[in-house]
């Protein structure tokens, strides 16, 4: 058995720093819809695998282009996400809250 950990695309929230860190739950930027697609390639799937899958819309987006042309199981599961870390602008300072 094999486990391999791989992230989202480029996610809508990194283009634009700090800013960008606003967006709640960004999607994929068109970068990260194709790094999704190279998946396929460099790390293709068999029916056999399982994805575990964060339930954040970019990891989502993830999952289903780099699966589209497998039929493998996908489980979506918040144990698997990151922290959200909500960023505030104060004094022209950013700091991260949790």
């Amino acid at each position: 058995m094999k486990i391999v950990f791989v992230r989202h695309g480029e996610g809508e929230h990194t283009t634009d720093l700090p800013e960008s860190l606003q967006v709640f739950d960004p999607p994929l930027t068109r970068v990260g819809k194709a790094q999704a697609k190279l998946l396929q390639c460099n790390v293709p799937l068999q029916e056999t695998d399982i994805l575990i899958v964060s339930p954040t819309l970019r990891t989502l987006q993830t999952a289903t282009i780099w699966s589209a042309k497998v039929a493998c199981q996908k489980l979506v599961h918040p144990y698997v996400s990151h922290v959200f870390f909500l960023i505030e602008k104060e004094r022209k300072h950013y700091r991260a809250i949790i």
